[in-house]
């Protein structure tokens, strides 16, 4: 059997567990299972911001999710991706891994928003070049605010749960894309939470650019609901009917316009995240994106990236090639299996 782990991804609406026990091949991530899935709704204003408000609802609904999911085990891997949290490419003195985290705070001091000491650090090597002073590794710098990582454990320790690692939900998001046909192409996987949008650039395999925008798929619900003016209509599944589809009928028509306005912020700030990154590694641009996340299929959605960008823009398959368990209740993902993409890459971090 190979190596298991469960992860919990906690958004703004929906909390996601997963349990993933990894292959055995060159790649132990083709080949996994799936042995538990299950998620909880988040009441409406537990979360707001990103901020945790109600620390003991949030815990009863992780708490639930788990019952639920009935993993092998309490020690979970926990998956943040609030906007204060750093994710930027650097370059260090080469040196062994061990020695480089104890001097991280040293050599990146300088790039950070925030004092050294009240961050958590990380770094992902991605590559070891040739530099001006030396050999240097370039990779991934993480930085999450201390008392956010506190917090966040605080609230896992009120479910139960213990925390084993903290991960970065973006990271996430890429081990289960970057994957078969995506896993030497330069791609932009975007994912459309509720409140927040990850986008995450890799290329030939490598994760080089993380963004993590305050805009989702809950900006075009709002919309739509105050342009019902209190109609009881269930504004949600209006947004994925009309989405941001121009050409419905005259009477969906100004539920459309709406939309289409909340989310040009989050279409414009997706295609110039593309546009930096592009002008920063010539060579290097984006050739397709791959949409994942619970406003994915915001009708409309697609095309509007696709356009803006001027690239092809898939619906992702996260769970391909993986083995479902036999406690998957495969009937409740059918057709959802794109909303799975961050909390299986999260179940899925031994592989990288």
């Amino acid at each position: 059997m190979g190596a298991r782990t469960v992860a919990v991804d906690v958004g703004t609406s929906t909390v996601r567990i997963a349990e993933v026990e990894l292959g055995s091949g060159q790649d132990p991530r083709e080949g996994a299972t799936l042995h538990a899935f299950a998620e909880a709704v988040v009441p409406a204003g537990v979360i707001r911001d990103g901020v945790v408000q109600e620390p003991q609802a949030l815990a009863s609904t992780i708490h639930e999710a788990f019952v639920h999911a009935k993993p092998s085990t309490k020690h979970v891997t926990v998956g943040l991706g609030h906007p204060s949290i750093v994710v930027r490419e650097v370059d260090i003195p080469a040196q062994p891994m061990d020695k480089l985290r104890q001097s991280l705070a040293f050599h990146v001091q300088d790039q950070l928003p925030m004092a050294a000491d009240e961050a958590i650090l990380d770094f992902y090597p991605t590559a070891e070049i040739e530099a001006q002073g030396g050999e240097t590794l370039r990779g991934l710098l993480v930085a999450a605010p201390r008392e956010l990582v506190r917090d966040t454990i605080a609230v896992f320790d009120r479910a139960g749960l213990q925390v084993g690692a903290v991960d970065h939900s973006a990271l996430g998001l890429w081990r289960s894309g970057s994957r078969g046909v995506y896993m030497d192409a330069k791609v932009a996987f975007v994912d459309v939470g509720a409140a927040t949008t990850t986008v995450v650039i890799s290329q030939g395999g490598v994760t080089r650019l993380v963004r993590t925008l305050s805009q989702g798929g809950q900006d075009a619900t709002k919309a739509i609901s105050l342009a019902l003016k209190g109609a009881s209509v269930d504004a949600e599944s209006l947004k994925r009917e009309v989405g941001l589809d121009l050409s419905v009928g005259q009477d969906r028509r100004g539920l459309a316009e709406a939309a289409s306005h909340a989310l040009s912020p989050l279409i414009e700030s997706v295609r110039n995240t593309l546009v930096y990154f592009a002008s920063s590694n010539p060579g290097g641009a984006v050739e397709r994106l791959v949409l994942t996340g619970g406003a994915a299929y915001t009708r409309g959605l697609g095309q509007a990236l696709a356009s803006a960008t001027r690239l092809p823009a898939v619906i992702g398959e996260p769970l391909a090639g993986l083995r479902l368990g036999k406690k998957v209740n495969t009937a409740s993902i059918q057709g959802r299996e794109h909303e799975l993409a961050t909390v299986v890459g999260l179940a899925m971090r031994s592989t990288k």
